[in-house]
């Protein structure tokens, strides 16, 4: 990118991104491979592609810009703090320069932590208005490239906490709140991140933090209406989105986790025990579902005969079977060691039981 197009690609591009897109997404090589269709719907925002709502950033163009971007930052940075102090602080206009820089910033390295330090600045001095600021994050999270980084779902969640007025030192992972009605708008965006990013783990962790938020504002086997209805839909739709997806161990550490956050609605609502030996019977080789497996057992206050027709209908002879003539890594092989660690796993945890009581 020459030096000439720089500021007038950061001026748009921060332009596009300050209408909070209903989706980013980094695209692949530059903008010329890249055309408008007939009806000319960018409305001239070449390089970039802005249609519907949607904006597209061409990889090169984005990286060719941060550079840019990281110079103007460090520079309207230092004049923004030094402003701070000057008699004339409360009457200083808005540092564009400094909010166009960090948007383009944190779409091409969101785990910049010295641009989402700089944004709560502005939040706190409301320059940035915390309700814009959830509606740019959803945006950044809506992009592959941006969906991976627990820097920004803290980000996130930080400014709930200011939304919330929590103040600046209590905002934290474990103090923010979600208000019940924005939670099915929230579990959309994390559902999306864990789409179009496999295995998730910190949309996976903020989805759960958004319900132990909740559970810390309501009193104990008391749920509203409403939130027993979303977690009635969340057991089902993660139970299948683990079905679909039998390698996702973060999705199985959140309905776990979930499960242990709501024991007044955990039993036969949950099934936890019968979906999990399900799953393992059928692909043996996921270990994934092997700790699922456990986990669920370990959660059951009597195993009954279910158990025990699956321990030695299933789990034992499988462990005890041998494959000659196959690769180490064979799904045969593979489905009986795991079925041998659990075998392991589930002795140890007997005797360290049976020990604590006595």
């Amino acid at each position: 990118m020459s030096s000439n197009s720089a500021p007038e690609h950061m001026e748009l591009l921060a332009m596009l991104l300050d209408r909070c897109p209903t989706t980013v997404e980094v695209i692949p090589d530059d903008a010329t491979s890249w055309s408008p269709d007939s009806t000319d719907r960018q409305l001239h925002y070449g390089p970039f592609l802005f249609i519907d709502g949607n904006l597209g950033v061409p990889q090169k163009v984005l990286y060719g810009l941060y550079p840019y971007a990281v110079n103007v930052f460090n520079t309207s940075r230092k004049d923004f703090i030094s402003s701070r102090d000057a008699p004339q602080a409360s009457s200083r206009s808005k540092p564009t320069d400094l909010l166009a820089s960090s948007s383009i910033i944190l779409l091409a390295n969101p785990s910049h932590q010295t641009t989402l330090n700089v944004r709560k600045r502005l939040v706190r001095d409301g320059i940035i208005d915390s309700e814009k600021e959830l509606r740019f994050t959803s945006s950044l999270l809506s992009s592959q490239h941006c969906a991976k980084y627990g820097e920004l779902w803290y980000h996130r969640r930080w400014t709930f906490a200011v939304r919330q007025q929590l103040g600046f030192e209590d905002c934290s992972c474990s103090s923010f709140y979600i208000p019940l009605a924005s939670l099915r708008q929230e579990l959309a965006l994390i559902s999306r991140a864990c789409e179009i990013y496999p295995r998730n783990y910190f949309a996976w962790m903020h989805r759960l933090l958004c319900f132990r938020s909740l559970v810390r504002s309501h009193p104990i086997g008391v749920l509203p209406n409403e939130l027993g209805q979303i977690l009635n839909d969340e057991i089902d739709d993660t139970k299948r989105w683990i079905a679909c997806h039998v390698s996702d161990y973060s999705a199985v550490h959140y309905l776990v986790g979930l499960s242990q956050l709501f024991p007044q609605a955990r039993g036969s609502k949950w099934g936890l025990y019968h979906h999990s030996t399900s799953l393992v019977r059928a692909y043996p080789s996921h270990e994934t579902l092997w700790m699922y497996t456990y986990a669920a057992c370990l959660m059951l206050k009597t195993h009954g005969e279910d158990f025990g027709e699956f321990l030695e209908g299933f789990v034992r002879p499988l462990a005890q079977r041998k494959s000659a003539n196959v690769s180490a890594d064979d799904d045969s092989v593979m489905g009986s060691q795991h079925a041998q660690r659990f075998l392991a796993r589930r002795e140890l945890g007997s005797r360290w039981e049976f020990e604590v009581r006595c």
